[in-house]
């Protein structure tokens, strides 16, 4: 048995990271605002702090010590600081849940231009510890964030690693797919617009992205917390999909055909899929596999999730409006 806080834990796939650890025997703490209300009871300590604010999560952890830290919040270089200042070495390992994002070429907007990037990004071609930070940013303005999230991310790799005093391991997580739970929306979109008879709008010949059911990306977090691997590792299915493949798992789901337009400049279109690329946009999976991790192949899920999300709650409530 473990001491595992968690920093977040209360939204998607951070509620299955906390019941993961917990059916594993571990004693969790976690540490966040309060303000989203969590199904753990009891079976959790809480510690209150907003970790977007100075001097917030120093003083919630202060004297606390744990196995690991696994933090689900941290967006930038400030937050990065102050978990390793908050923890010291009071902690074994730190694990930051990072995105696949931080490969977006076009999300570069600090001093280092985007490196090239295969279709299929590798941990290697992105190094933290080349990479510059600056806390000085307006990280905290409105829209500032949203603005810069691949950025945020970015940064805030590049501020654990050279701060950190204990070992750090980044989990590069792709665009996650649950059946329940995924405040995103990314796979109801096309689930109603193909049962309303509308049409998914794509870039002309789509390109392939990366995609990771959440069960599996909350099963990586927890092991990698205590595992002795360290550095940056993507979490992602070994093979890649593309819009006409969620399409297909949609199709499967409901029984409809779906229809895909592809336009050369789609932007600002209402049907677009947040699933269209303009290019491949992918992340190999190949070393999470080589730690002992493997990721299942989207073929393998992606239709199964698409029939349980229409299935679930949301499908019935849908179901009964139309």
């Amino acid at each position: 048995m473990s001491d595992i806080c968690v920093i977040g834990g209360t939204r998607f796939f951070g509620k299955l990271l906390v019941h993961k650890l917990l059916a594993d025997g571990h004693r969790v703490t976690l540490v966040n605002r309060g303000q989203t209300p969590d199904p753990f009871g009891d079976a959790v300590r809480r510690l209150r702090a907003d970790v977007n604010v100075p001097g917030e999560l120093t003083a919630a952890v202060a004297g606390e010590r744990f196995d690991a830290v696994i933090h689900q919040m941290c967006y930038t270089p400030n937050a990065a600081v102050e978990v390793c200042e908050a923890f010291g070495e009071r902690a074994g390992k730190i694990v930051m849940t990072s995105t696949i994002e931080v490969y977006n070429k076009d999300t570069f907007r600090g001093r280092f231009p985007a490196p090239p990037f295969g279709a299929r990004a590798r941990e290697e071609e992105l190094d933290p510890a080349d990479y510059d930070f600056d806390t000085t940013l307006p990280w905290d303005a409105p829209g500032y964030l949203d603005a810069h999230y691949g950025e945020g991310k970015r940064q805030a790799e590049a501020a654990l690693t050279r701060r950190a005093k204990v070992p750090v391991l980044l989990a590069r997580v792709a665009h996650v797919l649950a059946a329940e739970g995924d405040f995103t929306g990314r796979l109801r979109f096309h689930l109603d617009r193909v049962r309303a008879g509308q049409p998914i709008v794509a870039h002309t010949a789509p390109g392939r992205t990366s995609l990771v059911r959440a069960e599996e990306a909350a099963g990586f977090l927890a092991w990698a917390a205590l595992a002795d691997a360290t550095g940056a590792v993507n979490v992602a299915s070994p093979d890649t999909a593309d819009v006409y493949d969620v399409c297909a798992a949609v199709e499967s789901a409901t029984g409809l055909a779906a229809e895909v337009i592809e336009k050369e400049d789609p932007s600002g279109d209402p049907g677009l899929s947040p699933f269209s690329c303009l290019s491949d946009f992918g992340m190999a999976s190949d070393r999470a596999a080589a730690l002992g991790h493997p990721f299942t192949p989207i073929a393998q899920w992606l239709p199964t999730v698409a029939r349980d999300a229409l299935a679930g709650p949301a499908g019935l409530s849908h179901s009964k409006e139309q």
